[in-house]
Order: structure tokens, then sequence, then C-alpha cells
């Protein structure tokens, strides 16, 4: 990616940010989260793709299809367990929801945890809570 367009994509981002704000009604700083969190904000800094070409209304018509695309593909009772486990673990680990969400993130516990719903279900919240704990604190080294 070029320099000019290094420098694109963090305006494309503000604009971004502004728009979602305005439109769902919620702080920039709850915008950027949306941004952030959604898989199409990888894209925006890819060479070949050109994302950042779109208008601000088109690039969110994509975030909006991406992010559909992605609540619908979790199972509801694997996503019920899922949160099941991050707030046992926030609680746990005296952290805010929020902070053990991006700790799942950053580690790619939430992929495992979804990913093995149907080994870890079945287990005692006791030793889910270890494991995970086990899986984050091996990403982390």
């Amino acid at each position: 990616m070029s320099v000019y367009e290094n420098n694109i994509v963090p305006i494309k981002i503000s604009h971004l940010a502004e728009y979602v704000a305005k439109v769902k009604r919620i702080s920039k700083d709850d915008a950027l989260v949306y941004i952030y969190v959604n898989p199409m904000y990888e894209k925006l800094y890819d060479e070949r793709s050109k994302w950042w070409y779109l208008s601000t209304e088109a690039l969110y018509k994509e975030f909006e299809t991406m992010r559909n695309r992605q609540k619908s593909s979790i199972p509801k009772e694997v996503f019920e367990f899922y949160t099941y486990c991050l707030e046992k673990y926030a609680l746990e680990h005296h952290l805010s929801g929020m902070r053990a969400w991006v700790m799942f993130k950053d580690s790619g516990a939430d992929e495992y945890i979804i990913n093995n719903y149907d080994l870890l279900h079945t287990q005692g919240t006791e030793y889910v809570l270890e494991d995970i704990h086990h899986f984050i604190t091996k990403r982390k080294k």
C-alpha cells in the first residue's frame, strides 16, 4: 500500500465512524468499536481490494453486510455458551465484560470456545474456565 493510500484509510475510518454514529444514533466511540470489531475493518488495508475507494455510505453497507453475515453464523445455543463463559471468566478474574471480551478476541479464545462447543459445554464451569485461562496464557507467551 502506498503512503498516500495508507493515509487515506484513517480518514475513511473517521468519516465512517461519524456516519455510523449518526445512522445508528450512538456515540462516536461506540461507532469506532463497531468498526474495529467488524472483519471488514482489516480489509480496508488490503491493497488488492481497494475498499478505501468506496464512498462512506457504500462502505457502511459493506460493514453492515459483513456484520449481518457474522451474526447469523453462530447458533443461538453456542452463542449463549460463549457469552456464559465470557461473563464467568470476567467475574472470576475481576475484569469488566469488555476487557474479558478484548482478551478473548486478542487471544483467539472466542473462536476456541465456539469451535469446541460440543466438547466444552459438557464440562463443568470450573474446568472450562481453567481451560480458557490456560489457552489465553499460552497465547500471550
